[in-house]
């Protein structure tokens, strides 16, 4: 066993058996009946460097470990992800131990959210085959996924969910101003509304002031 894996190991057993407690964040009355959302709302970004306090520097190369350190290694990380609550949905059943413990350590410095109630969900398929580390097996984009159907919704492109560079966009990564927490628009049933209010959001994300004309104060936060 490689020398730097017992220690390695030992951490995460413990992060397995006693995760961070949830970030504090305070609720506002429109959405205490709603947890999940509230969370997923107002959770701050993070990353798993920062949450489970292992750093980078710690993982050894992965050409460094035998054949028999991968899947010891690989199922701590993977009962580890299932004590955080995180799932990598589009993860094929047979990918290899080596390649999944390559891209944990890839993907350790991304910028995530901690919800240990709804839990978070993470994507590796990187949309091209030629580049997406599942290759050939990837359901998603590999030679064996399906056509998509003539009557589903087409993902949105530039001006939807896409920036105008080409770059996509991530709601769960845009800030939500305290405006929005107070808008009685926020978190809409309807779907049109939530695209045109996370696209304000992310148009302004780096604006020191949140302005929207389509803000309604919420009943609720004039209540005594």
């Amino acid at each position: 066993m490689h020398p730097y894996l017992p220690h390695l190991l030992s951490d995460i057993e413990a992060l397995i058996n006693d995760p961070p407690p949830a970030p504090y964040y305070e609720v506002p009355p429109h959405l205490e009946d709603m947890p999940d959302m509230a969370e997923l709302a107002l959770s701050p970004f993070t990353t798993l460097e920062a949450l489970t306090g292992i750093s980078y520097e710690e993982f050894p190369p992965s050409f460094e470990l035998t054949y028999e350190d991968w899947p010891a290694l690989a199922d701590a990380f993977k009962r580890l992800f299932i004590a955080l609550n995180i799932d990598i949905i589009d993860l094929p059943d047979n990918f290899p131990d080596d390649a999944f413990i390559d891209q944990i350590i890839f993907h350790w410095d991304d910028t995530i959210q901690y919800l240990p109630l709804g839990g978070f969900e993470m994507e590796w398929c990187t949309g091209d085959n030629e580049t997406c580390p599942y290759g050939d097996d990837c359901f998603l984009c590999g030679p064996d996924a399906p056509e998509p159907e003539d009557d589903e919704m087409p993902e949105p492109f530039i001006g939807g969910f896409f920036n105008d560079d080409g770059t996509r966009i991530d709601p769960l990564k845009i800030p939500i101003p305290d405006l929005c927490l107070r808008c009685r628009n926020y978190l809409s049933d309807d779907w049109e509304d939530n695209i045109l209010c996370t696209l304000n959001r992310n148009d302004q994300k780096d604006s020191d002031e949140f302005e929207c004309g389509a803000f309604e104060e919420n009943e609720e936060n004039d209540c005594p």
